[in-house]
């Protein structure tokens, strides 16, 4: 081959190698650039009319919804696009059967291309009639056409004043510069006019060391504030002598910091004897991990975890006295 020739074939490789990575880099690039500006938003819909309850209590939920694949192991599976609406739309019953007051979802899709680019937390408030939601964003990236956007969700009755995210503890600081890590959401919620502080997190799941130090985080944020303060979501821990239970090399526990803390209450108090009592996996479950942590003072009326196979976990559900924020005759 000529050198000529030879020298316009390298600068056409190179040109074309030039390309595929501006391609390839600029969308990613850019994506990583606005994720800190996008990692957490309140938003509200008049159009959503709210539900009536008795104004005696206050219920709380949490629901690790698993991207909406059901029980399958991947996200990139959970059944055709029709399966996976349709299984939104049942999320969205459940929720709305559940009747509560406000909802913790972990492993909310807000942009992604395996659940079709849905915005599940806009999604599930609008069709389980809550006009107040908070997002917040865990990983956040985007590769040519596939984007990766998800993380924490809390859909309210009542207004959300104010959100911040809670920056846990990463598993690898190269991952969380490339993707995103494992946050939380801080939110302050007026009740009947009452402030109430709602903090859906999700724990790591790979490293009860980190567990450990994002429950210490916790404690650190609520024991600063004279607000009540519950903690809800997947916290991928239990306690020592519950079923699944794991310790640091240290021999901490993300849960028995929490309840050591004397900041909270949990249920169940005992280790479970009945798989009704856990939450995962949905189809068969053998250990908690996810939890509703309410005050110390609070009066718990009733604590369930709801049976459904919609995600790998199951719900959980807290009935709590509204002494807890005071006075709430005023109507809704």
């Amino acid at each position: 081959m000529p050198v000529k020739t030879r020298t316009k074939l390298f600068r056409r490789i190179r040109l074309a190698a030039i390309i595929l990575l501006a391609v390839v880099l600029v969308p990613y690039g850019f994506s990583r650039i606005a994720s800190p500006w996008r990692r957490v938003s309140v938003h509200s819909n008049a159009d959503v009319s709210v539900g009536h309850r008795d104004d005696s209590s206050l219920v709380i939920a949490c629901y690790n919804i698993a991207h909406g694949r059901g029980l399958a192991t991947s996200n990139w599976q959970g059944g055709t696009a029709e399966e996976r609406k349709t299984r939104l739309a049942e999320i969205a019953d459940l929720l709305r059967n559940l009747d509560a007051d406000i909802v913790v979802l972990n492993e909310v899709d807000f942009d992604s291309s395996w659940s079709l680019s849905t915005n599940q937390a806009r999604y599930l408030a609008t069709q389980a009639g809550y006009p107040y939601w908070a997002e917040q964003r865990n990983l956040d990236f985007r590769v040519l056409n596939w984007k990766w956007r998800f993380g924490n969700a809390i859909l309210s009755r009542y207004p959300i004043t104010e959100a911040s995210v809670i920056d846990f503890p990463g598993f690898s600081s190269v991952e969380t510069f490339l993707a995103g890590k494992k946050r939380g959401v801080d939110c302050t919620i007026a009740v009947n006019g009452v402030k109430l502080r709602i903090l859906g997190v999700h724990f790591s799941h790979r490293s009860e060391v980190i567990r450990a130090r994002s429950a210490e985080m916790i404690t650190e944020i609520t024991s600063a504030d004279t607000v009540p303060t519950i903690v809800a979501g997947d916290l991928n821990s239990s306690p020592t002598g519950f079923p699944n239970s794991q310790s640091d090399k240290d021999a901490g526990n993300a849960v028995d910091i929490l309840d050591a803390s004397s900041l909270f209450q949990r249920r169940p108090e005992q280790p479970p004897i009945d798989p009704a009592e856990m939450t995962f996996p949905a189809d068969q479950p053998e250990w908690i991990s996810d939890w509703i942590l309410v005050p110390r003072n609070c009066h718990v009326l009733d604590y369930r975890v709801e049976s459904s196979t919609l995600s790998d976990h199951r719900p959980v559900v807290a009935e709590l006295s509204m002494d807890l924020v005071g006075d709430t005759t005023a109507p809704r």
